[in-house]
């Protein structure tokens, strides 16, 4: 194995664990926030379903991200993935979500763009549509379904608690099979591991992401968006995994922090128009603006300093 592919692993490995620790607000924020899971069980509750869908259900994804710049060589991958990672970890720590989808594309953009490698236009193009319609699927699900959540709740939140909790459940797994191709896919490409190896590795340090370093982003979508209670957190998380199931299905992933943040937006502007915190979703639009060309940059960066020292 080569200083290359060593330098692969690593950085497929901090892009895998940024990973881990930036989503996890996304897929059990709305419940921690709610009241409804204890940040310990939030927090071992995602890393297992993680795991658990990275395994099973990430195949076409990974398949994907393999024909987005086919060919590239591993030095060009290992910096759009240490781009990737330095892009989320910063977006973690200023507790700004963002998409790993944008800077993960992004980054490899910037590689090829200076390496003169094809860009596989069409992959492109899907993966920017999924981008657009994920949020916008899941801001109007929200819409509808954050008035028939507060009609349940008239008749007791028992029940309503119990499917809040099986949607953090399912939108754990959906983490795993959306996101984990975004490190994965570079992995299967330089022929280093098997798509399942690679995914089954990778899930495994999402997970390890979770339990370390992912209370930041649980409390950013839990309570600093919008207060939650059962019913809105129940319409938020289940129009988020729907708009998630649509995507993958079709082989793309769509943003999990995009479409959790749409379908709270949606279910606040149903029910609770005055309580949006404006400022914060605010700049959070700014970062998924801006995080994309920044990891480009990075990544163009990295690119030089890597091929200069080799």
């Amino acid at each position: 194995m080569s200083g290359i592919d060593v330098l692969l692993l690593v950085s497929s490995a901090l892009f895998a664990w940024s990973m881990g620790s930036h989503y996890t607000g996304s897929v059990a924020g709305t419940a921690y926030g709610a009241g409804v899971l204890s940040i310990r069980t939030a927090l071992t509750l995602t890393a297992v379903l993680t795991v658990i869908g990275a395994i099973v259900g990430s195949g076409n994804v990974v398949g994907t991200y393999t024909r987005l710049v086919p060919h590239a060589p591993t030095l060009y991958v290992a910096a759009a993935q240490l781009s990737a990672a330095a892009v989320t970890t910063a977006s973690t720590y200023f507790k700004l979500p963002t998409s790993t989808i944008q800077v993960y594309a992004f980054s490899l953009l910037g590689g090829a763009l200076i390496g003169g490698l094809h860009v596989d236009g069409g992959a492109f193009g899907l993966i920017v549509l999924g981008w657009a319609l994920g949020p916008l699927t899941a801001f109007i699900l929200g819409l509808a379904l954050a008035p028939a959540g507060l009609r349940v709740a008239r008749r007791g939140q028992r029940a309503l608690k119990w499917m809040l909790v099986v949607v953090v459940v399912y939108s754990a797994f959906i983490l795993g099979s959306n996101d984990v191709a975004n490190a994965a896919a570079s992995l299967v490409s330089a022929g280093l591991l098997t798509t399942r190896a690679a995914a089954a590795a990778c899930g495994a340090l999402m997970a390890l992401g979770i339990l370390t370093w992912g209370r930041l982003m649980l409390a950013r979508i839990g309570h600093d968006i919008l207060p939650l209670d059962v019913p809105l957190a129940a319409a938020a998380q289940l129009s988020k995994a729907l708009a998630l199931s649509v995507a993958n299905a079709l082989g793309y992933n769509a943003s999990i922090n995009q479409t959790i943040v749409g379908g709270l937006v949606g279910a606040g502007a149903a029910t609770a128009r005055s309580k949006l915190n404006r400022a914060v979703a605010r700049n959070i639009v700014l970062n998924w603006v801006l995080s994309p060309f920044l990891a480009l940059a990075c990544s163009v960066l990295t690119t030089e300093i890597l091929r200069w020292a080799t």
